[in-house]
């Protein structure tokens, strides 16, 4: 199949394993799990966990991001020299150059300023996301309500890893959710958790379509990815009714023993199945 095919190139196994059944019944995750705020959003996909650190807010309050997202989720082409401790990013025609601690910007070749500096954690680079985002051009905004970073584009979100991993695979019968997807944006994730014992995430997510939701009808879908492939959440799990402004629960687990997550995302939407009645 030419989409496994792709999968292999990519480097992650061809297999989709569905994760463990989650909803709001799901127990939540031990007392002892660090909770995490949720940052960032590109296209329909909030994105909760990158490795090796999920994004976080600096002391300039810019959000940070691994180098290695901005090339499996944005489609970015990334390079990073370690010796001059300089990465490099080309999209959409511009190339933007940062430098490990250095507020200078190399855009298109010139020289511009920022307010913070790139820094290494866990042996990876990480980079501020807005700044990156106003020099390639990404149009962006941030939610006054959730504070959530928000991205937007046609070319975003469009890597192997994201159509033939997720997207292809979740049309599945075995993965598809029921009925047929009304919105996208009926949920925004605020919080989640991660049980370093159960190796599972717990997300919690807030309706905001203004307006009560029947059972039936919630879905704030989590993914998990992993060198291994994509996890997912069991489409037959209970679904119950969700109050305006009310917030639901799910748990994702990591079931691929021996690897380590990659990403966690998740999407906010609301299901019509009176079709599938």
């Amino acid at each position: 199949m030419k989409a496994r095919n792709k999968l292999l190139t990519l480097g992650l196994a061809s297999l989709l394993t569905v994760g463990s059944l989650s909803g709001v019944g799901s127990q939540p995750a031990q007392a002892e799990a660090k909770s995490y705020p949720v940052l960032l959003k590109i296209n329909d996909y909030y994105v909760l966990y990158t490795a090796p650190k999920a994004p976080y807010v600096d002391k300039q309050s810019r959000i940070m991001i691994p180098l290695r997202s901005i090339s499996e989720l944005l489609g970015a082409k990334v390079s990073y020299d370690a010796k001059s401790k300089k990465a490099k990013i080309g999209m959409g025609g511009k190339t933007v150059e940062f430098s490990l601690g250095s507020k200078t910007v190399i855009v298109d070749g010139s020289a511009t300023e920022m307010d913070t500096t790139p820094v290494l954690e866990k042996n990876t680079i990480f980079i501020p996301v807005s700044v990156l985002a106003k020099h390639l051009g990404i149009k962006s905004s941030v939610d006054p309500q959730t504070k959530i970073y928000s991205m937007t584009g046609d070319n975003l979100m469009q890597t192997n890893m994201i159509k033939y991993t997720l997207e292809d695979a979740e049309t599945g019968s075995m993965i598809a959710p029921p009925g047929t997807i009304a919105s996208n944006n009926a949920f925004a994730p605020i919080s989640y958790t991660f049980d370093a014992v159960k190796e599972s995430f717990t997300i919690k997510a807030k309706n905001i379509t203004g307006a009560d939701i029947p059972e039936g009808d919630a879905d704030a879908a989590a993914y998990l990815i992993t060198e291994a492939g994509a996890q997912f959440l069991n489409p037959k799990r209970e679904r119950p009714a969700v109050k305006k402004d009310g917030t639901i629960t799910v748990t994702i687990k990591n079931e691929a023993v021996g690897n380590d997550v990659n990403y966690l995302l998740a999407k906010g939407r609301l299901l019509d199945r009176s079709g599938s009645q």
